[in-house]
């Protein structure tokens, strides 16, 4: 490790390096960036890959077990695989990195015969919208005679609950890099949250190395192993290999050589080879023989509730890692608390996997194995444990981050109400969000004591606007608070809120106007730091409530160029609340369909946020005024043909997650299938102006 840094830092001062101690340094169990630094010292070529260490230099254990792999024909899911021929990994990566992509060419190429579509992993419509990956799920690609079960991770922080409660269930990693961005916050995230597993074996694949604009060779290396040497618990996860690929090409490479060369390979083998050599197979819990004893039939099973899901024709479903002992259909189970303490009890009503899209049912589950379980009797729980027998312990499980923000959801008593919705009362509201909370562990749902409102609490603004969207495409119709910081009391009655660690990265044309916002808000800077390409990367610590809505800025402010990630730090004592940066709003006066020559008119007293022919009523917003001051005006007029509508910019209608950070106090966000729009809690325009008087009284 020394030599390794020693020389890294040789080379960053420009010092000559001879190239016999970097070969020295580069042979068998060589790091990626020992790689990096023999190619930027000019040795012309890469030191031995993997693939070359295997063949010259593995144990002969490993050896064997590859010769055994070489040797089983079968590419079927097979019933119950032995544990040596298991191989549980996880694929993380940033968004638009080529996650989802990759992971569909290892379905092709696996032998499985399945017929592949784009982004089959992306099975939610707003997944394949916004490309992003919102929930995990774990598939079974069965390979050479081995059972690789892939868990596709999301690679946005503010779905890190979907992380934190599936890399329980994994031995290893693959580390997605794009080729020419780099490693991005929003993958350090999701890697630290891996790497704090002592055990957890790293993969480096970087992706789409067959893009024309390419970075300094070796730079994306250093730049990986700089996160790795900040976030590894042990010296073994800096030896991580490290391979070349293009997930749209369906190709991956030992070395960039390779990977531009003309005889470069045409297909994923060197990554099969790779997850079937590094990851090691899964070690099951290791229980009291008098646990066995007592439990003969099922050997003392346990699972951890890793996901939970409700199916069509199964019912309340867990998917999790068999971590003793088996289990087969019909068999009774035991849930159990993290504490120990029994809460339920029920039957298997089926064991199930994923094959590629396709659920299909096993008869038996083994230590090891990740699988699905579908219980009757009760709903399993996240942190719970199903077992066999009442003597089995629970299985430890680390703590999710808590919900920081939260948006109150109550009926659309809006005067066009129920006219696009299908589900419009408070009960179905509650029993949709109800469903919701079993199923993500990152979304707490909360009745108010008077029952007139719903208090839905998530890790961010994109976490809850992806679970309005879903709802509003499903037919739901609310309205929505303005979402504010879940506080709480210490042991001393001092109410606290949330603070986060946040780190914004932006070009460096911004950063001094970000720091300057950031400050304004009462955030602390904490570094700041140069990142590839002209940018910046900049830590603080703020609090939740100082930090809401500034995504939206910082999205319009960089041109969409800058990357955020927030990530739940501590509690302290209630400060002062941010200072006001919004303007008055446009609020119109009367019922009709809006205009274009009204429209025009209302141009001159700010900005729009929408345009001709939407229907809008009293205390509906329709822009932002100039001022700090609401302005009431009319622009739904009837008019005779005869006026020409003046020209006015195109309006800046709002998206969901802006509209929620953009509203006040007294405002809300009325959705429904067909509607996003902003609104005064109070409609008419003399009652706002008597209750604001009256609020002037009391203070």
């Amino acid at each position: 490790m020394s030599l390794l840094l020693g020389l890294g830092r040789a080379v960053r001062r420009g010092a000559p390096v001879a190239p016999a101690a970097v070969r020295s340094a580069c042979g068998v169990g060589a790091s990626s960036r020992l790689r990096a630094v023999a190619v930027r010292a000019g040795l012309g070529s890469t030191p031995p890959s993997l693939g070359d260490r295997c063949r010259f230099g593995a144990p002969q254990g490993l050896l064997a077990g590859a010769r055994h792999c070489r040797g089983a024909a079968s590419a079927v899911v097979s019933e119950a695989p032995a544990v040596e021929f298991i191989r549980n990994v996880a694929i993380i990566a940033h968004v638009d990195h080529g996650k989802t992509t990759l992971v569909d060419q290892l379905m092709k190429q696996s032998g499985m015969g399945i017929k592949v579509t784009e982004r089959m992993l992306d099975s939610k419509d707003l997944e394949q919208e916004r490309g992003i990956t919102i929930l995990s799920k774990a598939t079974r690609v069965a390979w050479n005679g081995y059972i690789f079960n892939i868990v596709d991770t999301p690679g946005h922080a503010d779905f890190g609950g979907e992380v934190e409660r599936v890399l329980s269930m994994v031995d290893g990693v693959v580390l997605l890099v794009d080729m020419v961005e780099g490693p991005k916050t929003q993958t350090k995230f999701v890697l630290q949250k891996a790497l704090a597993h002592n055990k957890m074996k790293p993969i480096v694949v970087i992706n789409k190395v067959d893009r024309p604009q390419v970075r300094e060779t070796g730079e994306v290396e250093n730049d990986i192993f700089d996160v790795f040497a900040n976030m590894a618990t042990n010296d073994e996860q800096l030896e991580y290999p490290t391979l070349y690929a293009s997930g749209k090409q369906g190709f991956c490479a030992r070395s960039l050589a390779e990977a531009r060369s003309e005889s470069r390979p045409d297909n994923m083998m060197a990554l099969f080879e790779t997850i079937r050599d590094v990851v090691p197979p899964p070690e099951p819990l290791k229980l009291d023989d008098a646990v066995v004893a007592a439990d003969e039939k099922s050997k003392g099973f346990s699972m951890l509730v890793s996901q939970m899901d409700r199916l069509p024709a199964l019912g309340p479903t867990v998917t999790g890692k068999v971590f003793s002992g088996r289990l087969q259909k019909g068999d009774k189970v035991i849930a159990k608390s993290i504490d120990g303490e029994i809460v339920a009890n029920g039957k298997v009503k089926d064991i199930t996997v994923v094959q590629g899209v396709e659920r299909q049912s096993i008869k038996k589950a083994e230590a090891g194995d990740i699988v699905a379980v579908s219980v009757t009797g009760f709903v399993p729980k996240w942190t719970q444990t199903l077992v066999s027998h009442a003597k089995v312990p629970s299985v430890p499980c680390v703590p999710i981050d808590p919900p920081v923000i939260s948006v109150r959801a109550s009926v659309n008593d809006s005067p066009l109400a129920g006219k696009d919705g299908k589900h419009v009362t408070l009960f179905s509201i509650g029993e949709r969000l109800e469903k919701e909370a079993i199923t993500n562990p990152a979304i707490e749902i909360q009745e108010s004591p008077q029952r007139d409102y719903f208090e839905i609490r998530g890790r961010g603004e994109m976490q809850i606007g992806i679970l309005i969207e879903e709802m509003r495409r499903e037919g739901y119709e609310m309205s929505l608070s303005p979402p504010s910081v879940v506080k709480s009391k210490d042991e001393n009655g001092v109410t606290l809120e949330p603070w986060e660690d946040v780190q914004i990265d932006c070009g460096n044309e911004h950063s001094s106007v970000v720091i300057e916002r950031m400050s304004a808000r009462g955030a602390k800077v904490v570094d700041v730091a140069s990142a590839a390409g002209d940018r910046q990367s900049m830590r603080f610590e703020v609090a939740t409530s100082a930090f809401m809505g500034m995504r939206s800025w910082l999205r319009d402010a960089t041109g969409g160029t800058a990357v955020v990630v927030g990530e739940f730090k501590e509690m302290k004592p209630v400060g002062a609340p941010p200072p006001r940066e919004r303007n008055g709003v446009l609020i119109s006066n009367s019922s009709g369909t809006s205009t274009l020559v009204d429209l025009g008119r209302a141009s001159r007293l700010g900005s729009l946020f929408v345009g001709e022919g939407v229907e809008v009523y009293p205390g509906m917003i329709f822009g932002e005024a100039l001022d700090d001051k609401d302005v009431d005006t009319n622009i739904a007029r009837k008019h005779d043909g005869y006026q020409k509508a003046s020209s006015f910019p195109a309006p800046q209608e709002k998206k969901l997650e802006q509209a929620l950070t953009y509203v006040l106090e007294d405002e809300k966000v009325e959705v429904t299938p067909k509607r996003i729009v902003m609104r005064k809690v109070i409609l008419d325009a003399n009652e706002r102006r008597n209750a604001a008087k009256q609020a002037a009284k009391g203070k």
